[in-house]
């Protein structure tokens, strides 16, 4: 196998197909002809080069770079590829790092987000019915099992509406919602009743397909048209209402015609009670809080400990 510089050696090809070219880095340094072509963008595209907390590139011919991403949003990507008619990038070049993390070459999708400002109501209502369609294909796929939170490769997830921490699998929607509560028993929740009543009946949830961060800014939106959904760093198998819920966990007011999009078109499914629980849970507990609170070691391990009991429990009840 040919070695393409001291940084890396590819592993296969036919960059600009379904298929990209693979490259396995020997550390975390992109390979010196991208490095090359992320400082020529620059000159090229002055101040418009970067996005996404600097970790998106705008390169020469057409394409993007997201510089580090984890390897769950090319293995989402992939599936939903696969699966689906979802409009994606294509992807052109993926490097994998030693530290699980990948770069990726990509291609740039027209839109900017200018486009969600200037809708009439004929283009709101047609963009939540094309939304929608694209929904209702991802929360058709299977998960591997009952109740499977997790990633397309079983996994675990990363949200940051959970902190920077990542988080299960979890076999049961209900290990879900107590890792939500740092472990804190649902019968402490008497002052948040709607919390207590979605929490309470979380074997009634199904699992589907999530995104789990749509908004705007990953929905590339171009002449009428959804041209791309973007961001895949945070999908997998969540409980039905998650899509919903965290479309609005970041809310901009410049997001008004995407929101009424979303609230208006009866093929997007809506969880108002979910949301309210949700919402009281962000409230009370920080995104950092989990960060602090499942960073110490025997936080983590109690309630690992504490779910696989009630797991274990669950297990000999329906055997009996």
């Amino acid at each position: 196998m040919p070695s393409l510089d001291s940084q890396a050696m590819a592993t296969h090809a036919t960059p600009g197909t379904t298929c990209p070219r693979r490259v396995v880095l020997k550390s975390r340094k992109l390979p010196a002809w991208l490095r090359l072509r992320v400082w020529a963008s620059q000159y090229l595209y002055p101040g418009k080069n970067r996005a996404g907390w600097g970790n998106i590139v705008r390169l020469p011919f057409g394409k993007v770079l997201k510089i580090s991403t984890g390897r769950n949003e090319l293995e989402a990507m992939e599936f939903v590829r696969a699966n689906t008619s979802i409009p994606l990038p294509r992807l052109y070049e993926v490097y994998e790092r030693p530290d699980g993390t990948v770069g990726l070459v990509m291609e740039e999708l027209p839109g900017d987000g200018t486009e969600y400002a200037n809708m009439g109501p004929e283009q709101i209502q047609a963009f939540g019915q094309e939304l929608a369609g694209y929904l209702q294909q991802l929360r058709r796929l299977k998960p591997p099992e009952k109740g499977f939170i997790g990633s397309v490769s079983q996994g675990p997830l990363l949200d940051y509406r959970v902190g920077q921490v990542t988080f299960g699998p979890f076999h049961r929607i209900a290990d879900f919602h107590f890792y939500l509560r740092l472990g804190g028993p649902l019968e402490n929740w008497t002052k948040d009743p709607v919390v207590k009543e979605v929490h309470g009946r979380s074997a009634s949830y199904s699992v589907k397909f999530t995104h789990a961060d749509l908004n705007p800014r990953n929905i590339q939106y171009h002449n009428g048209r959804i041209v791309g959904i973007i961001d895949w760093e945070l999908a997998g198998w969540y409980p039905e209402y998650w899509e919903y819920t965290k479309m609005h966990f970041n809310y901009w007011p410049a997001y008004e015609d995407f929101f009424a999009a979303v609230n208006s078109e009866p093929g997007i499914e809506k969880y108002p009670e979910e949301l309210s629980a949700e919402r009281d849970i962000w409230r009370l507990i920080s995104t950092w809080a989990y960060d602090d609170f499942y960073e110490d070691p025997q936080n983590a391990a109690t309630v690992a400990a504490a779910i696989a009991a009630g797991a274990a429990t669950a297990q000999n009840e329906e055997r009996v």
